[in-house]
């Protein structure tokens, strides 16, 4: 869908600079971007449990010895996750560096959110995406704190629509459970 230079391109634009068709350069916009943009995006990823960045996997376990701590057992965890959403078996665990702890020997599996690529983006992630990016950028690219404010608002309306959006990709399932109704029969 977007590229990096795309998303970038439309967040000047919208806080009324210039496009950029290349992040090599000294240009103001190019150092800036080059700065602002991996954090932001990650930032994002991690904010929300966006559905088209939610990957499923099996950890592999780690033979390096344990000592000293409470957990009998390490797991090496994906290489591309931002945040751990579940492991599965449901049990107590802790992540230290890139290993999750936990009390199990047999498999392990997790559910997380992915480092995805621009590629991957939705149209309502990649629009809200180049809110967040010309909201940082209006202060150090334009010097305009008007500019900043405007686009922190638009930014704010763009997550809404774009947590709305996404969940809208999966069905809900109704509670079935009806206690005080049963208790009546």
């Amino acid at each position: 869908m977007a590229s990096k230079i795309e998303l970038i391109s439309n967040a000047l634009i919208l806080i009324g600079d210039l496009p950029i068709t290349s992040l090599t350069g000294n240009a103001r916009a190019q150092v800036v971007a080059n700065n602002l943009y991996d954090n932001i995006v990650k930032a994002e990823l991690t904010k929300y449990r966006w559905g088209f960045a939610r990957k499923k996997a099996q950890l592999n376990k780690d033979a390096t010895a344990i000592t000293g701590t409470e957990w009998n057992a390490k797991y090496t965890l994906p290489s591309d996750l931002l945040t751990l959403v579940k492991i599965n078996p449901n049990q107590p665990y802790q992540i230290i560096e890139d290993k999750v702890y936990v009390n199990h020997s047999g498999d392990l599996f997790c559910d997380y959110i992915a480092d995805v690529p621009e590629n991957e983006f939705p149209v309502h992630f990649a629009k809200m995406i180049e809110y967040a990016l010309a909201k940082d950028f209006a202060m150090s690219v334009r010097d305009n704190a008007t500019t900043k404010q405007i686009m922190a608002e638009e930014y704010l309306n763009a997550s809404r629509m774009a947590r709305y959006t996404d969940s809208q990709q999966h069905p809900i399932t109704p509670i079935q459970s009806r206690p005080f109704l049963d208790v009546r029969y």
